[in-house]
């Protein structure tokens, strides 16, 4: 083993936990492996991979990101080890001389695929970034929990690799993989080389300010990640950095293929030094001379923070991390949560502001966290100044307890409002006036004259009476509002999105005739992108829109390039909903 290391890898010895590792898979046994990022988790799989190539089999990884595949089959390529992704990319199912094959967790879910793909000679199957499997886990992916199939419909061998995993996530990845006496592979999470931070600033200015303090006077060498929850808050950083003439770049999930794909390969190359980016950055990705990694908003969870501060320092040179937090980051990430968040969501934003506001050594708090007992690292702010520390997380928790003071009573006082007769007139009024019925908080929005976009595209600043409460708290005239419905005064229109309508007015229908209730196969598809939509948490039109559907319904496409030739089904759609898709209407 250690002569393929030295040949094919050019690496003279093992890390930490990779001989174990790549031995035990080697020998037919379940593998688990928790590396931190940079630790050298893919030659855990690759290692074993040609080995057993020599032999004639094959090693199938499951990969979450068709990016992620790509860059890994490139760096098997340089090392002369034949490697393919099967994606929307890459239409061939040609496997030539393949040591390692890469596919989706969406692919897998075809069983006609998996038939295929055990039918070419895999004998090992690898899991990457498997804490996409766990419910619990930052990343969760619903496509991954369908993976123990693999063991039941198989029985291989199977190595899950991931840099971020609680306990709870460790169990839940050997119980979905159906893992039988696996190994457990883990170092420490620790990261001697990273000195970690963390400031409190009251204002999204203030935090940008500091962030091009820092990049100005911290990055002297290599490059910086800059992180944020939220796209519009990307884009703002970005525009601010720039105009300080900073060499930046930017990337979210909003942008066009090609434009984050510019946006990677500036940064990839030099061009730019720093990139402002969400979460939609970094998985996979292996910069080894990132020199500083700084959020400018906090991340969900405190497994998220460390999986993004992880991608500092990768090459082993000194490294920081700062979390610049601000008090609205709370109100942005229960938004982003949602009103039905999934498990662990609650937790893991406890255990965020547990680290934000501790005066412990930044990486004991991680590491305990992950379930380990790490020493003091001798280098993060607290370790490094703890007085101090203590004196500004003591001063951050007494501006955000008068903070919270001052809006509780600000509620109660709200709340306290009671709106005379004539300003109940005012309420039926506007309501009477409304084009179509609307939700009452945007009615008290309307009543207040807000510019909110929702207000401004439902048309409600052009109905008369807009603005004419806003001397008054929302929550007053949303009670109000509430107080008419129960009275009779005004009604409820809608069920799962209850609206108000004032009492007897009929509702001018919009775009003419109604469609008919589809019915047969209409009926089916409708039904069946419901489903779909419902199990991702995405809007119906986000998997096909009604085009789409009735094209399929009439032309009962039967092959998959019959389905792409359909008008609204890319490579993206056709890899994540043909096999399913071509099923039902043959089914049908």
């Amino acid at each position: 083993m250690i002569e393929t290391l030295k040949s094919r890898f050019g690496v003279e010895e093992f890390r930490s936990g990779q001989r174990e590792a790549a031995e035990a898979f080697v020998a037919g046994r379940d593998v688990l492996v928790l590396l931190p990022t940079g630790a050298g988790k893919s030659l855990c799989y690759q290692l074993p991979a040609v080995i057993l190539n020599e032999k004639g089999a094959r090693t199938l990884v499951v990969s979450p990101l068709i990016s992620l595949m790509d860059d890994q089959v490139a760096g098997l390529a340089r090392r002369g080890i034949s490697a393919v992704a099967l994606h929307s990319g890459n239409r061939s199912r040609e496997l030539g001389d393949a040591a390692v094959v890469f596919v989706s967790p969406e692919k897998l879910k075809s069983a006609a695929f998996r038939r295929w793909i055990i039918g070419k000679k895999i004998e090992r199957v690898v899991v990457d970034e498997a804490h996409c499997i766990s419910q619990w886990g930052h990343d969760f992916r619903p496509e991954y929990l369908q993976l123990g199939v693999l063991k039941a419909e198989f029985g291989l061998p199977i190595m899950a690799l991931t840099a971020t995993a609680t306990p709870r996530v460790v169990d839940e990845i050997q119980e979905q993989l159906g893992f039988q006496d696996p190994l457990v592979v883990r170092a420490p999470i620790g990261r001697a080389n990273l000195a970690f931070s963390v400031e409190h600033h009251l204002g999204d200015k203030k935090r940008v300010d500091r962030v091009a303090e820092l990049l100005q006077s911290d990055l002297k060498n290599g490059r910086a990640v800059v992180y944020a929850a939220t796209r519009k808050r990307v884009k703002a950083t970005y525009d601010q950095l720039k105009k300080l003439k900073l060499n930046v770049g930017y990337y979210h999930a909003g942008r066009t293929d090609g434009a984050r794909a510019n946006a990677q390969e500036a940064f990839d190359l030099g061009k730019t030094r720093i990139l402002v980016a969400t979460s939609a950055f970094g998985m996979g990705v292996d910069f080894p001379d990132v020199r500083l990694v700084v959020h400018v908003q906090s991340p969900g969870s405190l497994e998220a923070y460390w999986q993004e501060a992880g991608r500092a320092g990768r090459d082993g040179a000194p490294a920081k991390a700062v979390l610049l937090y601000g008090p609205g980051d709370a109100v942005t990430q229960a938004r982003l949560r949602g009103k039905n968040p999934p498990p662990g969501a609650e937790a893991g934003w406890a255990a965020l502001q547990n680290y934000a506001f501790s005066v412990a050594c930044r990486q004991q708090i991680i590491g305990r966290h992950f379930g380990e007992t790490p020493e003091p690292c001798g280098k993060c702010d607290v370790c490094t100044g703890r007085e101090g520390t203590a004196k500004l997380v003591d001063v951050a928790r007494k501006e955000q307890a008068a903070r919270t003071k001052v809006s509780r009573e600000r509620a109660v006082a709200d709340a306290s409002v009671t709106l005379s007769a004539d300003e109940v007139v005012k309420i039926l009024d506007y309501v009477a006036g409304l084009p179509r019925p609307s939700g009452k908080h945007l009615v008290a929005q309307g009543l207040r004259g807000s510019a909110a976009r929702l207000v401004k595209r439902r048309k409600l600043d052009g109905v008369p009476g807009y603005g004419t409460l806003k001397h008054i708290p929302e929550p007053s005239i949303v009670r109000a509002i509430e107080d008419l419905l129960a009275d009779g005064r005004l009604e409820r229109k809608g069920k799962k999105y209850p609206t108000v309508w004032f009492t007897g007015k009929p509702v001018r229908k919009v775009g003419g005739t109604p469609r008919p209730k589809p019915t047969g196969l209409a009926a089916v598809l409708k039904d069946w992108r419901k489903r779909e939509a419902k199990k991702r948490r995405w809007k119906a039109y986000q998997v096909f829109d009604n085009r789409t559907l009735e094209a399929l319904a009439a032309q009962l496409p039967r092959t998959m390039a019959e389905l792409e030739a359909i008008p609204g089904i890319g490579p993206k759609r056709l890899e994540k909903f043909g096999d399913p898709l071509i099923r039902l209407l043959m089914d049908y």
